[in-house]
């Protein structure tokens, strides 16, 4: 059977649709005729049909390199429930189900595997794939790979050579592999023209299908209230009682989203926050509580979103400046999924600029910082070097945010000069100070938990905790059906009895060095960074302009990504009404 009639099949079949929405057909026609792939389309239009009908279609298994855990747990799901085989691997998952998973790869159980970038940092996982046909590699958020987007992750930038190991008999040829490399698609819904040529290169697309829909949401309305810091919580109760139905209220900082809630709930709005200082329970939880209309309006900042799938959200605060126009956008477009009218508004004082200028400072260390820091790790004895970042900041004899270390570390990352294994902070040290058989019988029966901890440790590891190991605790909490801290307060327990010896998982940086240098002979590219600072400064200059201008917003932005559709007057935006 013709592959694309196929594909058109499975659209109607076992995804409901009719027809192609625009786009579509043309791009997965490339694809299964084996070209490599550039799609760009608006949020909720239909990036994803783009891989998973050629992954339903072509021999072997489709990888979808995917960002996010909570992510590609949804897309499976969704596969699942239309009887289509896909799975994923990811941290959560045991060593054991990890190889119970390939297994079943290379038994062809699957069309589509989802998975993070960082699993590529995993030799036996590419080991594994080595005589999988591999026909489609895809890559979601592909703008992620772009050092001039607005969501930059080094991870992403091992993906051109991970898809160069990888291999199906219909591939381009590749020296010192069995088959060709498989075509590879990069989808994004946030791409400027330089970030798309970016993404192209970075991958290494060979004469790519590039598709661009467009940017407009014309359903959505946007606006602008250029008012006092005091006035912003008072126009945001006005606009959540005026515009009835679900909300989301961006923030620039986790403090704020604390006050922001306050505030809703003492004025009889139910609402949840989102942001990276709360346990993921809350998160999960608050999110849920959310997503099934149990509370009005979420208040997060911008740790929440991402592969958040709403549809009647009618309301969108961003309520401080956002850095980026990309950021915006992608923000926006949580907003009137299902198509209905829908409502973004932007509260904007000009002290916000601060907050943002604090973050590009923090995301673009001077040279001399990145320097001080590397003659610091070179004169530390041992390997791997354990350190916390207010060591480094000690160490290196300098003062800066620890956003700022973070970021020099990525920066020498991404160089060659170090490497931080992304797992370090889930394993922990435990020994036993005698037998086996005499911890068990010291064990208070009464104690559920504890046990619990120990016959998953025993079953798992045996006469081995006698001489002491490294254990992943998330193995561990699965195996014993707990929680993290239950199982650190049974070690803990087990550790002040006398039992065994507890070394909790290090919770600050594990670095390898991989180049012995001294600070001065650092081979980074300093143009490129001084030009990446200045990029990022004209991209929040240009946020802040669409505070400011006279003229169509939508126009604004929809010129800004390059969409020729642009006019002079929406009739929507405030500026046009």
């Amino acid at each position: 059977m013709n592959a694309l009639l196929k594909a058109k099949i499975h659209l109607e079949e076992s995804f409901g649709h009719v027809e192609y929405r625009a786009g579509q057909e043309e791009a997965i026609a490339a694809i299964l005729d084996g070209r490599d792939a550039l799609i760009v389309m608006p949020t909720g239009a239909g990036k994803s049909l783009c891989y998973q009908l050629p992954a339903l279609c072509l021999p072997g298994v489709t990888i979808v390199v995917s960002p996010l855990i909570a992510l590609m747990k949804d897309q499976v799901d969704d596969l699942n429930g239309r009887g289509l085989p896909a799975a994923f691997i990811n941290s959560t998952m045991s060593s054991s189900s990890i190889t119970e998973r390939l297994r079943e790869i290379a038994l062809g159980h699957y069309k589509l595997l989802y998975i993070a970038p960082e699993r590529f940092y995993d030799k036996r996982f590419v080991e594994a794939l080595k005589d999988v046909e591999v026909s489609l590699f895809a890559v979601d958020e592909a703008h992620c790979i772009s050092e001039w987007g607005h969501d930059f992750r080094p991870s992403y930038l091992t993906l051109k050579s991970a898809a160069a190991v990888l291999g199906s008999p219909r591939g381009v040829p590749q020296s010192g592999t069995k088959w060709g490399r498989p075509s590879i698609v990069a989808l994004t819904a946030t791409a400027t023209p330089d970030v798309r040529d970016d993404i192209i290169s970075a991958l290494g697309l060979n004469n790519p299908y590039v598709l661009v829909t467009g940017f407009d949401r014309p359903n959505l309305r946007y606006g602008v209230f250029r008012i006092d810091l005091g006035e912003k919580i008072a126009r945001a109760l006005d606009l959540i009682n005026e515009i009835k139905g679900p909300a989301i209220i961006y923030a620039g900082t986790r403090d704020t989203v604390d006050q922001l809630l306050d505030v809703l709930n003492m004025n009889d709005i139910k609402a949840v926050g989102y942001h990276a200082g709360m346990d993921k329970r809350q998160r999960d939880e608050n999110q849920q509580s959310f997503m099934n209309n149990q509370v009005l309006v979420m208040v997060a900042t911008n740790a929440f979103g991402l592969g958040i799938d709403k549809a009647n959200v009618r309301l969108l605060i961003h309520y401080d400046l956002p850095g980026t126009l990309e950021a915006y956008y992608q923000e926006a477009g949580r907003a009137g999924r299902d198509g209905a009218e829908s409502y973004v508004v932007l509260f904007y004082h000009p002290s916000d600029r601060y907050l943002r200028e604090f973050f590009l400072e923090g995301e673009n260390p001077s040279p001399e910082l990145i320097r001080a820091i590397w003659h610091y790790f070179t004169y530390q004895v041992g390997e791997p070097i354990y350190t916390t970042y207010a060591e480094i900041l000690e160490g290196a004899g300098v003062r800066a945010p620890e956003l700022a270390i973070g970021t020099a570390l990525n920066i020498l990352e991404r160089g060659g000069y170090l490497r931080r294994p992304h797992a370090g902070a889930t394993n922990a040290f435990v020994r036993l100070v005698g037998s086996v058989g005499a911890t068990e019988a010291a064990l208070n029966p009464r104690a559920k938990i504890q046990n619990q901890v120990w016959q998953a440790l025993k079953s798992r590891y045996g006469s081995e905790l006698e001489a002491g190991l490294y254990f992943n605790i998330e193995e561990i909490v699965r195996e014993a059906s707990i929680s993290r801290e239950g199982l650190s307060r049974s070690l803990r327990a087990m550790s002040e009895k006398g039992l065994c010896i507890y070394e909790p998982p290090f919770r600050g940086q594990e670095i390898y060095l991989l180049k012995q240098v001294n600070a001065d002979e650092l081979n980074l590219d300093w143009s490129a960074l001084s030009l990446k600072r200045e990029r990022e400064y004209n991209k929040l200059n240009l946020m802040e302009a669409y505070t400011y201008t006279l003229g169509c917003r939508r126009g604004f932005i929809l010129k800004y990504f390059g969409d020729n559709s642009a006019s002079d007057n929406c009739g929507a935006c405030d500026n046009c009404l």
